[in-house]
């Protein structure tokens, strides 16, 4: 008779308990993401409309989906267990009307902050539109190796966190010449200010100074002076901002998709997160315009990948 050592027997239990225990879990995932989700949509413009078709292919078959394409006509006796308002508007409209658990997207962390501090006692999280400001030192450290002194316009509405970004940028040694724009103060006043003291423009999302009605006057005025701008999405990168780090929607909604399963199984939201995948753009013209010599978009990704990891 084959006798078995205790020592193997209980190696060998222990194993049949890990993989049970695997196998259940298996199992509650095949059940839990029976979840009802409802996607409302600020408006049918195309990066919202590429977020909702992402986030259903990523999501498992077994989940109800729905997608409301106008927030308007969002109504809050549906029953959802889980709603993603995707941009401001929709986000807005639906933690002033609903109780449900809300993951808002592809808004600025300003924006996210605010509805916070109106509605504190709603369950809410978020995945900002904005890059961390380490990311963003990354990236100008790279394109501007020999640059001094990083300038940044903003208004009172931004709410800047000076502290937080100059912290950034010093650590990769550059330092921050922060420009206040007051109410009544004229912008290309400010803005030539600015200039005049920095080596690089850093556009933030502030809307009363990144407006379309100022971004070409803003461009035309930075190459007058031999100053870059670091933009902040590929339409900055395109108008004629040297570079750019930003997250596609399809970024995000692959992260948003991972938020949405485990909500499914936990029925909490974790707390709100910068993307953690990105993208780099680059104007090769402008580059070549203002003597900036400058790698690929791809080169520069890599890059930033490797300082993130050696962090």
């Amino acid at each position: 008779m084959l006798l078995l050592r205790p020592q193997w027997l209980f190696k060998r239990l222990a194993q049949l308990s890990i993989w049970l225990c695997a196998l259940g879990a298996g199992s509650a995932f095949a059940i839990a993401p029976n979840l009802q989700v409802l996607v409302v949509l600020s408006s049918n413009a195309a990066p919202y409309q590429t977020f909702a078709n992402t986030l259903i292919q990523n999501l498992p078959s077994t989940m109800r989906v729905v997608v409301q394409t106008q927030s308007d006509s969002y109504d809050a006796t549906q029953k959802n267990d889980l709603i993603v308002g995707v941009g401001v508007k929709a986000s807005q409209l639906i933690v002033a009307k609903s109780n449900t658990p809300l993951l808002a997207v592809m808004l600025p962390k300003r924006s996210y902050e605010a509805l916070l501090k109106d509605y504190s006692g709603k369950e809410m999280s978020a995945i900002y539109m904005d890059q961390p400001w380490e990311r963003q030192a990354d990236l100008i450290r790279l394109v501007s190796p020999n640059a001094n002194k990083v300038g940044v316009l903003y208004s009172v509405s931004s709410h800047l966190d000076t502290a937080n970004l100059s912290r950034a940028l010093s650590r990769r040694g550059l330092g921050f010449y922060p420009q206040l724009l007051n109410a009544g103060d004229a912008l290309f006043v400010g803005l030539d200010t600015v200039l005049d003291s920095s080596d690089v423009l850093l556009a933030i999302p502030d809307s009363d100074i990144y407006s379309s009605n100022n971004i070409r006057n803003i461009l035309l005025t930075t190459y007058r002076h031999g100053v870059p701008l670091i933009g902040l999405s590929q339409a900055y990168v395109n108008a004629g901002a040297l570079c750019a780090v930003f997250s596609t929607p399809e970024q995000i909604a692959a992260q948003a998709s991972t938020l949405v399963s485990r909500f499914a199984q936990t029925h909490q939201l974790p707390a709100p997160q910068y993307p953690s995948a990105f993208s780099v753009a680059v104007n090769q013209e402008v580059a070549r315009t203002l003597s900036v010599p400058m790698q690929s978009a791809d080169m520069l990704k890599m890059q930033m990948d490797s300082a993130r990891g050696e962090r």
